[in-house]
């Protein structure tokens, strides 16, 4: 790499990254100004809201309420005894439910009377603010007040008052330390801000250095230049980097200036606040600052390779909306109790940074949860840099056709009879498949059943993509590879698949020792998938459905079109990573990745999806055969596989797999051409 000409260009973005202001706005004004701001005027309007409610006069009612009743009270409401201070005022009302609905009065009340009990009866409106504040109210009074009534009662009988009516009371002792109570309440809300800003930090960056070259028609005079691509790349992405990582500074100096003043306010107003330490979140805040750089690197990384498809602004600005919705839509993790930082969730994009923010504000420092997050981004983002770099090399994404030409959104009578599908349609396909099945999927799951929620599920997968290929009017029989396979060719698949299988069994069994809980969390959702079903339904939901339907999207519609656009281990290598993501489980990505590389390999060579489902069906079968039967077999019996039993299925992958490339090996790629429009 030449230094002297990145730096050079470095300077050269840089300065056309400060010279627009929008940057200068999102990057200094709305971290500096905004969010002190913003923590302010919410405080403000909270600290009035509760002053204007203990002040204000709520105005109740009684509809056919003895006077009696009404006289104990009122007295009960108006006197000292009951230590609450809301004011409420009986008024008098001819109609009750008329005067509530036309907001005349807050409530009115009724008495149900039986010989043991007297019962007040709250009427309100939930959607009136001021209704619903006064039922509140009213109802801590009477609560009070039958304590009252119930202590007289046991005191005129001669009994023991706390004996009979408080035999058991509960104290609480907050043991936590003011820091980590303080840690506690900001531990929500400060990641969500932090990648927040660092999302808008970078979005225009990244814009101007992509479309926004395009739509200004200078990038084809930068690449003209005597600069390396690489060179060229590396600028572009410091220059957005670094006004990320700028956004995040100042956005934690601004929130920094926020907890002062929270803590200033907390010690003026109670003595316990000033035993506040700040000096020790320093550890917790030098540790977020360190991880949250590493992954403004990757969300810039990212930014720019969305932003790298459109052509112009607006269109870049399209794209990186929903990036940016996701991203913070996932922020609100922090706020969920129940999601904790574990060994899976650290591995998660935006989740891991959350609650590792959330676990340091309360002083929790699992250090090797903490070298994961770290690392996790920092692989990620070299990853979507090396993502980055692969697309300035490629004329056809900086200079073809932008998302936008996805010929779905086309008129189907300007597509011509026997065209492929292009990556950005598999990919469409992909994430509706994907949100139907989470959304639809688990609705039917929980309305229904699960075997019924699968199947709804299974069906997104094979249908979305057989609909797009007629609309589309694709070769289908190219596109999803239908022709009988050769016996030659179907017995190497048969011998390739087993020893897949044993290489995935292997693979999964190694992730069961690490990531243990997970294991049994997924065996778990298996076993109630497979409640009170039978072993040939359960053969037919979990490997055969799958089989047919999972191949005829990632195998069939997804690997044409990534084959007709990327060389073929390019092709194979991302296909069968989104073939792992979609099982949504961080346990499975890395065993279904590695067997969708053997099915690809095998549809490729075979030029038959019949062989890629069968292999499929029979890694599937194998599972639920081992769910229903595999207690009876010891070795399978034991929660990990043993060392001879793992050395075995090695040894069977070592010896299958060269054998079943060897069978397969005899087909001569043909490059899929695709018919110009």
């Amino acid at each position: 790499m030449n230094y002297r000409q990145l730096g050079t260009l470095y300077k050269k973005e840089i300065l056309d990254v400060i010279r627009d202001k929008k940057t200068i706005l999102t990057m200094v004004v709305l971290p500096v100004l905004l969010y002190p701001l913003l923590f302010l005027v919410i405080m403000q309007i909270m600290t009035l809201v509760m002053e204007e409610q203990e002040t204000s006069t709520y105005y109740i009612a009684y509809d056919n309420v003895s006077e009696e009743h009404r006289e104990a009270l009122n007295d009960w409401i108006s006197g000292d005894a009951d230590e609450l201070d809301y004011i409420l005022e009986e008024v008098e009302s001819k109609d009750v439910k008329a005067d509530l609905e036309a907001e005349e009065i807050d409530v009115y009340i009724t008495v149900n009377e039986t010989e043991s009990q007297l019962t007040y009866e709250i009427h309100y409106m939930y959607a009136n603010t001021s209704s619903n504040t006064a039922a509140g109210m009213l109802k801590e009074e009477i609560e009070s007040y039958s304590a009252k009534v119930a202590e007289d009662n046991a005191r005129e009988q001669g009994l023991d008052v706390d004996k009979l009516l408080y035999p058991v009371v509960a104290t609480m002792d907050d043991q936590s330390s003011n820091e980590s109570s303080m840690g506690s309440m900001l531990g929500g809300i400060i990641p969500f801000l932090l990648i927040t800003s660092i999302v808008m930090g970078c979005i225009y960056p990244a814009i101007d250095a992509t479309a926004g070259e395009k739509e200004r028609g200078t990038l084809e005079t930068l690449l003209t230049l005597p600069v390396g691509n690489l060179e060229l790349i590396a600028s572009k992405f410091l220059s957005v980097a670094t006004i990320a990582v700028v956004s995040v500074l100042m956005n934690v100096l601004s929130m920094g200036i926020v907890v002062v003043y929270l803590y200033s306010t907390m010690t003026a107003l109670s003595d316990g606040a000033s035993e506040l330490e700040i000096g020790t979140f320093i550890p917790a805040i030098l540790i977020t600052v360190v991880c949250v750089v590493a992954f403004s690197l990757f969300i810039s990384a990212i930014t720019m390779i969305v932003c790298a498809f459109a052509k112009s602004f607006k269109e870049a600005n399209n794209y990186v909306t929903p990036i940016s919705l996701v991203v913070m839509l996932t922020g609100y993790v922090g706020i969920i109790p129940t999601i904790e930082l574990t060994s899976t969730t650290a591995l998660v994009p935006v989740v891991n940074i959350c609650l590792l923010i959330k676990n340091l504000l309360v002083f929790k420092y699992d250090f090797t949860l903490i070298v994961l997050v770290l690392l996790s981004n920092i692989i990620y983002a070299f990853i979507s840099v090396w993502v980055l770099a692969k697309i300035y090399n490629s004329e056809n994404i900086l200079f073809g056709e932008s998302l936008s030409g996805i010929k779905l959104f086309e008129k189907r009578s300007n597509i011509k009879k026997g065209s492929l599908p292009s990556v950005q349609e598999s990919l469409l396909i992909l994430v509706v498949a994907l949100l139907l099945m989470v959304y639809v999927g688990g609705i039917v799951s929980t309305s229904v059943s699960l075997p019924v929620g699968l199947v709804v599920q299974q069906a997104f997968i094979g249908v979305l993509p057989i609909l797009a290929a007629i609309y589309i009017k694709a070769d289908m029989k190219t596109t999803f590879a239908l022709k009988l396979p050769t016996v030659k060719a179907l017995f190497g698949t048969i011998i390739l698949g087993v020893g897949a299988i044993c290489f995935n069994l292997l693979a999964s069994s190694l992730l069961s020792m690490v990531f243990p809980s997970d294991s049994e969390a997924l065996d778990e959702g298996y076993m109630q998938l497979l409640d009170g079903v039978s072993f040939v339904p359960g053969l037919l939901l979990m490997a055969l459905l799958p089989a047919v339907c999972e191949e005829i999207l990632f195998r069939g519609y997804m690997f044409t079109a990534f084959r007709n656009r990327l060389s073929l281990p390019k092709a194979i290598v991302i296909v069968s990573i989104l073939f792992g993501i979609s099982h949504m489980s961080m346990i499975k990505l890395l065993p279904t990745a590695i067997l969708g590389v053997a099915l690809a390999y095998m549809i490729y060579k075979s030029g038959s999806i019949l062989c890629s489902s069968l292999i499929h069906f029979l890694n599937n079968g194998f599972a639920v055969w081992v769910l229903f039967y595999g207690s009876e077999i010891t070795f399978l019996n034991d929660d990990t596989m043993t060392v001879p039993v793992m050395v075995g299925m090695a040894v069977i992958a070592l010896i299958c797999i060269p054998i079943g490339v060897a069978l397969l090996g005899g087909r001569k790629e043909k490059k899929i051409e695709e018919e110009t429009l």
